[in-house]
């Protein structure tokens, strides 16, 4: 595995996506100015879903920079994040999305400009990237990277209601998302269940299915949402399924992870850690998201965890 390296030694490059829900006029400038007595070889600008992953290989290779910041949300690093797995550059994070997550759990502030104020401290001081757990998904021969949660079922069809009135989601952020899932959820009551396969176990029955690398799963305004307490650990995946139909299962899921984690005691639900991979079968078709990204129908679906990826840390300490 490639060793973390400092910061402070290498080129920057600033890759910053302009739709981003809560992206600041002059942000670009300000990271611009801040970073650059450390070295700002480009600042790369995306124009549609999936160009992140492009502009970081492009920074990599003609730039030379081996601290990528994204300007974005969680789509945005994730992309980033799945072309800097195993090169040794390290990937920095500024919250500019509707809820950034990935950004959250790793110690960055909401607010991007004190982010970058943060950024630019941690630098000075020599601070080291750290390895993180992300996973894989593979579906119909193309592979995903993700780096907070995928899903199979039901908040994978929300997430597409979602994406579909991007209007709604700018308005009212997670909540929206929050009734999306509600709708999906009763979509859901009548379609057969899945057949699940962890660490090559034998394969079991659920309806839907979440998978998440870091915890929480997610954030509704200041609260977390901490679907998946199995998550976080080093080298592997987090997952919990509703068992049987009808909206009960979901509803648990959704009471418990606000409320201190009593819904991993219900009958309704599964839940476990994944070291290898998961395999999901379904023959009508299950559909798919990754980090709110949805991904299309697919009837065979693998997700994995990779190491590789190295961060920098909002939270970390001098010296670590």
């Amino acid at each position: 595995m490639t060793e973390p390296r400092h910061a402070a030694d290498h080129p920057i490059a600033i890759l910053v996506n302009p739709r981003s829900t809560a992206a600041q006029e002059g942000l670009t400038e300000y990271a611009r100015e801040r970073l650059e007595p450390f070295g700002v070889q480009a600042v790369l600008t995306t124009r549609q879903r999936g160009h992140a992953a492009e502009l970081a290989k492009l920074a990599m290779k003609e730039h030379d920079a081996l601290t990528v910041v994204t300007l974005g949300g969680d789509g945005t690093a994730a992309e980033a994040a799945g072309a800097l797995v195993n090169t040794g550059a390290a990937l920095a994070p500024i919250p500019t999305g509707s809820t950034n997550v990935f950004s959250r759990t790793i110690g960055w502030p909401m607010d991007p400009r004190l982010a970058i104020d943060r950024l630019v401290d941690a630098i000075a001081r020599g601070q080291r990237a750290e390895p993180v757990t992300i996973g894989i998904v593979e579906a119909d021969g193309q592979e995903r990277p993700f780096i907070v949660n995928a899903g199979v079922g039901i908040d994978a069809e929300a997430a597409d209601m979602v994406e579909r009135h991007p209007d709604m989601k700018r308005r009212i952020g997670q909540l929206w998302f929050a009734g999306a899932t509600f709708v999906a959820a009763a979509r859901h009551v009548r379609k057969a269940p899945m057949r699940v396969s962890v660490d090559h176990g034998t394969p079991f029955p659920l309806a839907s299915m979440s998978i998440a690398c870091t915890r929480p799963y997610a954030y509704f305004r200041t609260h977390a949402f901490d679907l998946i307490p199995d998550a976080g650990h080093d080298g592997a995946l987090g997952w919990l399924g509703s068992v049987g139909r009808g909206m009960s299962g979901p509803a648990i899921a959704a009471a418990g992870a606000f409320t201190g984690g009593w819904h991993l005691d219900s009958p309704r639900i599964a839940h476990g850690v994944a070291h290898e991979e998961i395999v999901l079968d379904s023959p009508d078709g299950m559909a798919l998201q990754a980090d709110g990204e949805p991904l299309g129908r697919h009837r065979r679906i693998v997700v994995r965890p990779a190491s590789g990826l190295l961060v920098l840390r909002g939270d970390s300490r001098p010296g670590a």
